[in-house]
């Protein structure tokens, strides 16, 4: 698969991921999963439909295998509109921010802000300008930051 319909459909699908699962660490992880699996097979596409609904189905059915297997559902009232939040989802959202603004003290200064930057919506190629290193050096810290973010959360179940 060119590296042009990367750059054609990436955006698409990861938002369209973000805006199911609300999580932009997950919605990266599962949109470059969804090219290695239509790279994988690209002989199932139709041209006869936009490649971007085909992306599209792909990442859902990523992200909804990604929940069973962590049995998980999605937040069905944080996707409906003019649904207020019940009390208890509004808790747990809090209760989670603290648990991530906890985990995230373990992480160095420098991954901080990468994670910071990638969630204010820079690329990789801009981070790496603003902090004067390379691209991949922000690559680098940003997957090193996450999974030991991750790993701080985990320990804090």
């Amino acid at each position: 698969m060119p590296e042009q319909f990367y750059r054609e459909h990436y955006t698409t699908v990861y938002a369209f991921l973000l805006s199911l699962c609300g999580d932009s660490f997950l919605a990266e992880d599962l949109a470059s999963e969804t090219f290695l699996r239509a790279l994988k097979h690209i002989s199932s596409y139709d041209p006869h439909y936009a490649p971007t609904t085909w992306l599209c189905t792909i990442a859902k059915n990523l992200l909804y295998t990604h929940y069973r297997k962590e049995k998980r559902y999605l937040p069905l009232e944080e996707h409906l509109p003019g649904v207020t939040p019940s009390p208890e989802s509004l808790y747990l959202q809090k209760e989670q921010e603290q648990q991530l603004q906890q985990a995230a003290q373990a992480l160095t200064s420098t991954q901080r802000q990468v994670l910071f930057m990638r969630l204010e919506g820079l690329s990789f190629r801009q981070i790496g300008e603003a902090l004067g290193h390379s691209e991949n050096w922000a690559r680098v810290t940003f997957f090193r930051g996450k999974n030991k973010l991750i790993e701080e959360l985990e320990g804090n179940l």
